[in-house]
């Protein structure tokens, strides 16, 4: 009776690459869960400065996306 080959886990540069952007993220939002003030548009709101962060992150990804043109 044979054993079957063991595999080994390992991880691509693509893989461990998000991995450390994974963990800087939660990194920077663990230091940053201090609240503070914002003001656009509408009266002061009050949020953590990791989230203030973020939402314009996430908006300016999303216009990206609208805009990207891909080449045949």
């Amino acid at each position: 009776m044979s054993t079957p080959p063991q595999r080994r886990f390992s991880l691509t540069a693509k893989q461990f690459a998000g991995l450390v952007l994974v963990a800087l993220c939660v990194v920077f939002s663990v230091e940053n869960t201090r609240r503070t003030k914002i003001r656009f548009l509408v009266p002061d709101l009050t949020a953590p400065l990791w989230l203030a962060l973020l939402v314009p992150l996430v908006l300016g990804f999303a216009a990206g996306a609208l805009f990207v043109h891909r080449r045949r």
